[in-house]
Formats: structure tokens, sequence, C-alpha cells
């Protein structure tokens, strides 16, 4: 009997203890659980913040490829400037050469200014009074300045004719019945000249300003004289 008491004493103490370490493993297996699901949802957050990083990389990577394409447009642009200004800087320096004459008497007017080389002929040279028709003396000229124009390339070529604000009168106005017409008739005149010697009809064009872009006052000889002008002007193509 006591034997049994004591048997029973033992079990009972054994129960216990198993009980009390399979509560233990119980709690060690929960938050072992937690655990899990901590790292899984740590692990998520980190696969989608590498997503976002892999998305932001590539959106990046784009905006770089771009750029490098703007930055390699930009450079071909500027080279292209360059050699438009340095082709613009030999033909001034070739059309001072060939018009050294005309030049030292004041006929021709040479500028370079803003990407832009104008060449001003006065009235005198190329047309008499109220004629549209360009006199010998002008046309020798035009032949220099072809000579020049006709070996640039990507350039336009603008012919403008000008003049005073003396109105045309008397059987001149039957063919001028204005200045419009008298300073577009002369600059189509050069034009045509200048493709009979060569220069691409494909770059060229004429307008007439007729007296509304005075240079000078109006109200002297001297100023009206400078106002009777025709401009040649050469500008790099624009771009379509």
């Amino acid at each position: 009997m006591r034997y049994t008491l004591v048997w029973l004493l033992v079990f009972f103490v054994l129960s216990l203890t198993g009980c009390a370490e399979l509560k233990q493993l119980r709690i060690e297996t929960a938050e072992q659980k937690n655990t899990i699901e901590q790292l899984n949802a740590e692990n998520k957050a980190c696969q989608e913040a590498l997503a976002k990083t892999l998305e932001e990389l590539k959106t990046t990577q784009g905006e770089l490829e771009i750029q490098q394409i703007d930055l390699k447009t930009k450079e071909l642009e500027l080279e292209q400037q360059e050699a438009a200004a340095r082709q613009q800087s030999e033909a001034f320096k070739r059309m001072q050469e060939a018009m050294k004459a005309e030049l030292a008497s004041k006929q021709v007017a040479l500028k370079e200014l803003e990407g832009k080389l104008t060449l001003t002929m006065v009235e005198s040279i190329l047309f008499d009074s109220g004629k549209a028709d360009v006199k010998e003396e002008g046309r020798q000229a035009l032949q220099k300045v072809a000579d020049v124009l006709k070996n640039i390339a990507d350039q336009e070529i603008i012919v403008a004719g000008y003049t005073d604000n003396v109105q045309i009168g008397g059987n001149l106005a039957r063919i001028y019945p204005t200045n419009w017409e008298l300073s577009a008739a002369r600059a189509i005149s050069v034009v045509k000249i200048l493709v009979d010697d060569g220069v691409d009809p494909g770059v060229l064009g004429a307008c007439g300003y007729s007296e509304y872009r005075p240079v000078a006052d109006n109200e002297t000889p001297e100023g009206r004289a400078e106002n009777r002008r025709m401009e040649i002007i050469l500008m790099p193509k624009l771009k379509p």
C-alpha cells in the first residue's frame, strides 16, 4: 500500500512536470510563430522596397538615357552652330577682300552681327533713280558677291530692298504705284543676277520693305540717300 502511494505520488509529480513542459513548449511555439510571421512581414516589406527601388532605378536609367540623348543632340547643334559661325566668318573675310574697292568708296558696308552677315549696297551703285533694272556697275559688283555666296552651304540668303519716304509720281507711278512695288522689284532684280552668276536659287529669297525701315532721317538728302539701299543678308538655315 505504501509503495502504491509512493508511485502515485511520483506519477503525479511527473504529470505536473510534463504539463509544465507542455505549457512551456506551447508558449515557445507561439513565440516562434509570431517571430516567423514578423520575419515574413519584414521579408515582404523588403521585397516590396526592392521592387520599388528597381523600378525607380529603371526610371532613373531611362531619364539618364534621355539626358544623354539630349546632351548629344545639343552637342551636335553646337557643332553645327560653330561650323556655321566659322563659315560666316570665312565668308565675311572673303567678302571684305572681294568688295575692297566698293568698301573703300563707301558704296557698300559689311556687318557681322548676331549670327547674320549683312552686305548693304547704296542705291547709286545698283540702280538709277526710280528704276529697278540693275546697271552695269551694279552687275559687276554683284558678280563679286555671287562668287562668295555660291560657295556657301547651309545658309539662307535674303535680298531686301528699301526706299526713302518720297512717294512715286508721274508716269513712273503706272509701273510702281508705291515704294512697296519698287523695293520688291529691285530685290527680285538682284536675286535674278545672283542666280545667273551661280548662286543656288533654293537658298535665295527676295523681299521689299518700302520706306518703313529707315536707318537715317528722311528729312535730309543725305538721310534719304542712306535709306535707299539694298541688303544681302546671310544667315543659318532655319530648322523645319
